[in-house]
Protein backbone atom coordinates (compact mmCIF):
# COMPACT_ATOMS: atom_id res chain seq x y z
CA UNK A 1 0.00 0.00 0.00
CA UNK A 2 1.53 3.31 -1.10
CA UNK A 3 1.52 6.10 1.49
CA UNK A 4 -0.38 9.28 0.61
CA UNK A 5 1.31 12.66 0.98
CA UNK A 6 0.43 16.34 0.82
CA UNK A 7 2.34 18.50 -1.67
CA UNK A 8 2.15 22.19 -2.61
CA UNK A 9 1.87 23.00 -6.30
CA UNK A 10 0.36 24.75 -9.31
CA UNK A 11 -1.59 23.04 -12.08
CA UNK A 12 0.31 23.62 -15.32
CA UNK A 13 -2.15 21.96 -17.71
CA UNK A 14 -5.28 19.82 -17.75
CA UNK A 15 -6.64 17.35 -20.29
CA UNK A 16 -9.71 15.16 -20.43
CA UNK A 17 -9.35 11.50 -19.57
CA UNK A 18 -12.18 9.16 -20.40
CA UNK A 19 -15.74 10.30 -19.80
CA UNK A 20 -15.47 11.77 -16.32
CA UNK A 21 -11.81 12.09 -15.33
CA UNK A 22 -9.00 14.60 -15.86
CA UNK A 23 -5.25 14.27 -16.26
CA UNK A 24 -3.30 17.11 -14.70
CA UNK A 25 0.34 18.11 -14.99
CA UNK A 26 1.26 19.71 -11.67
CA UNK A 27 4.46 21.46 -10.67
CA UNK A 28 5.13 20.71 -7.01
CA UNK A 29 7.57 22.11 -4.53
CA UNK A 30 8.57 18.68 -3.24
CA UNK A 31 8.25 16.28 -6.19
CA UNK A 32 8.90 18.51 -9.20
CA UNK A 33 6.66 18.12 -12.24
CA UNK A 34 4.26 15.19 -11.91
CA UNK A 35 1.22 13.68 -13.60
CA UNK A 36 -1.92 13.49 -11.46
CA UNK A 37 -5.23 11.77 -12.24
CA UNK A 38 -8.32 13.51 -10.85
CA UNK A 39 -10.98 10.84 -10.98
CA UNK A 40 -14.52 12.12 -11.48
CA UNK A 41 -13.38 15.75 -11.87
CA UNK A 42 -15.66 16.24 -14.88
CA UNK A 43 -18.75 15.09 -13.01
CA UNK A 44 -21.15 17.77 -11.84
CA UNK A 45 -20.51 18.88 -8.25
CA UNK A 46 -17.44 16.65 -7.94
CA UNK A 47 -15.10 17.72 -5.11
CA UNK A 48 -12.16 17.96 -7.54
CA UNK A 49 -13.88 20.06 -10.23
CA UNK A 50 -12.62 23.40 -8.89
CA UNK A 51 -9.04 22.32 -8.22
CA UNK A 52 -8.60 20.46 -11.51
CA UNK A 53 -8.23 23.69 -13.48
CA UNK A 54 -5.15 25.18 -15.12
CA UNK A 55 -3.26 27.78 -13.04
CA UNK A 56 -4.80 26.63 -9.71
CA UNK A 57 -2.40 26.79 -6.77
CA UNK A 58 -3.00 24.62 -3.74
CA UNK A 59 -2.14 21.63 -1.62
CA UNK A 60 -2.75 18.22 -3.14
CA UNK A 61 -3.11 14.92 -1.31
CA UNK A 62 -1.65 12.28 -3.60
CA UNK A 63 -1.56 8.51 -3.73
CA UNK A 64 1.47 7.39 -5.75
CA UNK A 65 1.18 4.80 -8.49
CA UNK A 66 3.67 3.20 -10.85
CA UNK A 67 3.83 6.08 -13.36
CA UNK A 68 1.53 8.77 -11.96
CA UNK A 69 -0.33 9.95 -8.89
CA UNK A 70 -4.02 9.86 -8.01
CA UNK A 71 -5.63 12.88 -6.36
CA UNK A 72 -7.38 11.93 -3.11
CA UNK A 73 -7.73 15.37 -1.51
CA UNK A 74 -7.06 19.04 -2.25
CA UNK A 75 -7.08 22.51 -0.73
CA UNK A 76 -7.14 25.53 -3.06
CA UNK A 77 -4.77 28.27 -1.88
CA UNK A 78 -5.13 30.62 -4.83
CA UNK A 79 -7.29 30.33 -7.95
CA UNK A 80 -6.01 32.23 -10.97
CA UNK A 81 -9.20 31.62 -12.92
CA UNK A 82 -9.38 35.35 -13.75
CA UNK A 83 -6.43 34.81 -16.10
CA UNK A 84 -8.83 33.00 -18.43
CA UNK A 85 -11.06 36.09 -18.77
CA UNK A 86 -8.54 37.96 -20.93
CA UNK A 87 -7.27 36.23 -24.07
CA UNK A 88 -3.73 37.62 -23.86
CA UNK A 89 -3.41 36.88 -20.15
CA UNK A 90 -4.68 33.36 -20.72
CA UNK A 91 -2.25 32.78 -23.58
CA UNK A 92 0.60 34.33 -21.56
CA UNK A 93 -0.10 32.18 -18.50
CA UNK A 94 -0.31 29.11 -20.75
CA UNK A 95 3.04 30.06 -22.30
CA UNK A 96 4.72 30.42 -18.91
CA UNK A 97 3.21 27.13 -17.74
CA UNK A 98 4.28 25.31 -20.89
CA UNK A 99 7.81 26.69 -20.68
CA UNK A 100 7.97 25.61 -17.04
CA UNK A 101 6.74 22.15 -17.99
CA UNK A 102 9.53 21.91 -20.56
CA UNK A 103 12.31 22.49 -18.03
CA UNK A 104 11.04 20.76 -14.91
CA UNK A 105 11.25 17.03 -14.16
CA UNK A 106 9.78 14.59 -11.66
CA UNK A 107 12.03 13.98 -8.70
CA UNK A 108 13.68 17.41 -8.88
CA UNK A 109 12.11 19.84 -6.43
CA UNK A 110 10.48 22.82 -8.12
CA UNK A 111 10.35 25.42 -5.33
CA UNK A 112 12.00 28.26 -7.27
CA UNK A 113 10.05 27.56 -10.47
CA UNK A 114 6.82 27.34 -8.47
CA UNK A 115 7.39 30.67 -6.75
CA UNK A 116 8.34 32.32 -10.05
CA UNK A 117 5.18 31.08 -11.70
CA UNK A 118 3.11 32.36 -8.78
CA UNK A 119 4.51 35.92 -8.90
CA UNK A 120 4.20 35.87 -12.71
CA UNK A 121 0.49 35.08 -12.55
CA UNK A 122 0.09 37.93 -10.05
CA UNK A 123 1.97 40.30 -12.38
CA UNK A 124 -0.27 39.38 -15.30
CA UNK A 125 -3.40 40.04 -13.25
CA UNK A 126 -2.01 43.31 -11.87
CA UNK A 127 -1.47 44.61 -15.40
CA UNK A 128 1.15 47.21 -14.46
CA UNK A 129 3.57 45.72 -16.99
CA UNK A 130 2.51 44.68 -20.46
CA UNK A 131 1.98 40.95 -20.86
CA UNK A 132 4.79 40.72 -23.41
CA UNK A 133 7.20 42.24 -20.88
CA UNK A 134 6.07 39.83 -18.16
CA UNK A 135 6.56 36.87 -20.50
CA UNK A 136 10.05 38.00 -21.45
CA UNK A 137 11.15 38.61 -17.86
CA UNK A 138 9.70 35.24 -16.84
CA UNK A 139 11.58 33.47 -19.62
CA UNK A 140 14.92 35.02 -18.69
CA UNK A 141 14.44 34.42 -14.95
CA UNK A 142 13.40 30.80 -15.56
CA UNK A 143 16.36 30.13 -17.85
CA UNK A 144 18.65 31.59 -15.19
CA UNK A 145 17.15 29.31 -12.53
CA UNK A 146 17.80 26.35 -14.83
CA UNK A 147 21.38 27.48 -15.47
CA UNK A 148 20.64 28.11 -19.14
CA UNK A 149 21.10 31.87 -19.38
CA UNK A 150 24.43 33.55 -20.17
CA UNK A 151 24.74 36.57 -17.88
CA UNK A 152 27.94 37.98 -19.33
CA UNK A 153 26.36 39.95 -22.17
CA UNK A 154 23.16 40.95 -20.36
CA UNK A 155 21.82 44.51 -20.59
CA UNK A 156 21.47 46.66 -17.43
CA UNK A 157 17.72 45.90 -17.21
CA UNK A 158 18.27 42.16 -17.52
CA UNK A 159 21.08 42.27 -14.95
CA UNK A 160 18.68 44.04 -12.60
CA UNK A 161 15.99 41.39 -13.10
CA UNK A 162 18.48 38.59 -12.49
CA UNK A 163 19.81 40.28 -9.34
CA UNK A 164 16.40 40.44 -7.68
CA UNK A 165 14.88 37.74 -5.47
CA UNK A 166 12.07 35.85 -7.19
CA UNK A 167 9.41 37.80 -5.33
CA UNK A 168 10.73 41.07 -6.79
CA UNK A 169 11.18 39.85 -10.36
CA UNK A 170 8.73 42.40 -11.76
CA UNK A 171 9.83 45.43 -9.71
CA UNK A 172 11.01 47.41 -12.71
CA UNK A 173 9.68 49.91 -15.23
CA UNK A 174 11.33 49.45 -18.63
CA UNK A 175 12.13 52.17 -21.09
CA UNK A 176 11.03 51.54 -24.67
CA UNK A 177 14.59 50.57 -25.59
CA UNK A 178 14.80 48.30 -22.54
CA UNK A 179 11.49 46.67 -23.42
CA UNK A 180 12.63 45.84 -26.95
CA UNK A 181 15.98 44.49 -25.74
CA UNK A 182 14.31 42.39 -23.03
CA UNK A 183 11.90 40.76 -25.47
CA UNK A 184 14.56 40.25 -28.14
CA UNK A 185 16.97 38.64 -25.66
CA UNK A 186 14.31 36.37 -24.17
CA UNK A 187 13.13 35.15 -27.58
CA UNK A 188 16.66 34.47 -28.76
CA UNK A 189 17.62 32.60 -25.58
CA UNK A 190 14.44 30.53 -25.66
CA UNK A 191 14.72 29.57 -29.31
CA UNK A 192 18.33 28.51 -28.81
CA UNK A 193 17.27 25.90 -26.25
CA UNK A 194 13.84 24.61 -27.24
CA UNK A 195 13.81 21.60 -29.54
CA UNK A 196 10.10 21.69 -30.34
CA UNK A 197 7.53 24.50 -30.82
CA UNK A 198 5.32 25.54 -27.92
CA UNK A 199 1.59 25.41 -28.64
CA UNK A 200 0.97 28.52 -26.56
CA UNK A 201 3.62 30.46 -28.48
CA UNK A 202 1.78 29.77 -31.71
CA UNK A 203 -1.38 31.24 -30.13
CA UNK A 204 0.51 34.35 -28.99
CA UNK A 205 2.03 34.86 -32.42
CA UNK A 206 -1.44 34.56 -33.95
CA UNK A 207 -2.74 37.22 -31.56
CA UNK A 208 0.12 39.55 -32.46
CA UNK A 209 -0.61 39.16 -36.18
CA UNK A 210 -4.25 40.10 -35.55
CA UNK A 211 -3.15 43.32 -33.86
CA UNK A 212 -0.89 44.41 -36.72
Amino acid sequence: MYEEQWVRGIVLSVSQLGEYDKRMVVLTEQLGRITVFANGARRQNNRFTAVAQSFTMGRFLLRPGKQAYTLTGAEIQRSFLDLTLDVENFASASYCSELTEYFTREGLGGKDELNLLYVTFLALLEGRLKAEVVRAAFCIKLLDIEGEFARDAASPLIRYILSQPIGATYSFEPTEEGRRELIRTADKARDRILDYPLRSLEVLESLERQLI
